[in-house]
């Protein structure tokens, strides 16, 4: 069984990575970038500074469907009807006064919630009259939609995780990220007594990060499973799609170091064994407009805390979404242990399989929620690679959820 198991895997990371040579159609004949007006430009500049923070109208889930990125704002403006007021556009060409984007940016009376930007300074006067000289330019017969820009990077992955492994979502520079992960140690099959493993403890993990530039975003963690303090820096390599139509897949490289804190009665409080270094290489591509595919290798080394000189751990990580909706998917992923497993505790569990989950994600602007089972007791990179202490098979699973939230 571990044999078939085994190439089956091996013959799923190949056939990603084939379908990821796939040419795309922007491949080698990529469209010339759209050339804006001065006007324009710094109305998207404006856009870009002031609306598309912290996920507000920015991909990859946008408010109210408007993504305002600089690619993309005119053809989600010009001509397109208002999900608040279906009666007005949100931009009508020509007409800065019966155009809503105008309306909601001046907290005119009639609008529908709050005054745009939420947070944040809103527009002064000078910025305001630039957006109404803007829609005043665009010629009252401009019907057509402009191209978007063939040149988006996709997001096969609207969370920072999987469920437990990292997918290569990145941060705009400045801005933080909170994530609280949690996991009922009770189990499903107790039954109604244990509430299907809501009544009894919990693992609970909480991560401050801070995107030290576009590509880098470091984080610090504590899981109260073993006291574990997780150290974890991110690099975003390539995204998929992108300027001059960006590379078939997207790459990023995660490493975390992991300290056992908690008191071991045969343990020095820091012997060698309770320090873990864990390196993963994410590697993601969205298939058609639903479909989202993982592959993660890794290494763990120094697994447990509890033995001496073991070997290094490898493992492979497949995961996966299927989008329901614009905002709703499902969201899947097998953490396989190919090499140097060693059968221990963590959180007083067994741990003797590969780690499973499965779930359901609802993301809105800046904020992803995960509701997830899964056979893992623990959250933390060097205690989920280690392996699950439940059966998947005997139907064995706890119920638990993430959090993720950008903070500007």
């Amino acid at each position: 069984m571990t044999i078939l198991l085994r190439r089956g895997l091996w013959a799923a990371c190949i056939l990603f990575l084939a379908c990821s040579t796939i040419p795309r159609e922007s491949q080698g004949q990529t469209s010339a970038p759209i050339k804006m007006s001065d006007i324009e430009a710094e109305v998207a500049a404006l856009f870009e500074r002031s609306c598309t923070q912290a996920g507000c109208h920015g991909a990859p889930v946008a408010q109210m469907n408007m993504n305002l990125t600089a690619d993309q704002f005119y053809s989600n403006t010009v001509n397109q009807p208002s999900m608040e007021k279906p009666d007005m556009k949100r931009v009508e060409p020509g007409h800065p006064d019966k155009s809503y984007l105008v309306d909601k940016i001046k907290g005119a009376e009639g609008i529908v919630g709050l005054q745009m930007p939420m947070t944040g300074d809103k527009l002064t006067d000078e910025e305001i009259a630039k957006v109404e000289q803007w829609i005043r330019e665009i010629p009252e017969d401009e019907v057509k939609e402009k191209k978007q820009s063939s040149n988006e990077i996709k997001y096969p992955f609207y969370g920072w995780k999987v469920l437990n492994l990292p997918t290569t979502r990145s941060l705009e520079k400045g801005n933080m990220l909170f994530l609280i992960g949690h996991r009922f140690n009770p189990i499903l099959s107790d039954g109604y007594d244990a509430f299907f493993g809501l009544d009894g403890s919990g693992i609970i993990y909480i991560s401050l990060g801070y995107a030290i530039t576009d590509k880098f975003m470091a984080a610090i963690a504590r899981s109260n499973s073993a006291d574990d303090v997780e150290l974890q820096a991110r690099y975003s390599i390539a995204n998929q799609g992108g300027p001059g139509g960006g590379w078939p897949i997207g790459v990023s490289v995660q490493g975390s170091f992991n300290y056992v804190s908690q008191q071991l009665a045969h343990k020095d409080r820091f012997a060698r064994e309770r320090f873990k270094t864990t390196l993963q290489v994410s590697m993601t591509r969205q298939i058609g407009d639903r479909i989202g595919v993982a592959v993660v290798p890794g290494i763990l080394l120094n697994p447990a805390e509890d033995v001496d000189g073991e070997p290094q751990l490898f493992t492979v990580g497949l995961g996966g979404r299927y989008s329901l909706t614009r905002s709703l998917a499902l969201i899947g992923e097998w953490t396989h242990i190919a090499s140097g497993f060693t059968r221990t505790l963590t959180f007083g569990n067994d741990i003797r399989f590969d780690t499973w989950g499965g779930g359901l994600e609802i993301a809105t602007a800046g904020h992803v929620f995960q509701i997830v089972v899964t056979n893992s007791v623990g959250i933390t990179s060097d205690q989920y690679l280690r392996g699950g202490d439940l059966d998947l098979f005997e139907g064995d699973m706890r119920l638990g959820f993430n959090i993720f939230r950008v903070l500007n």
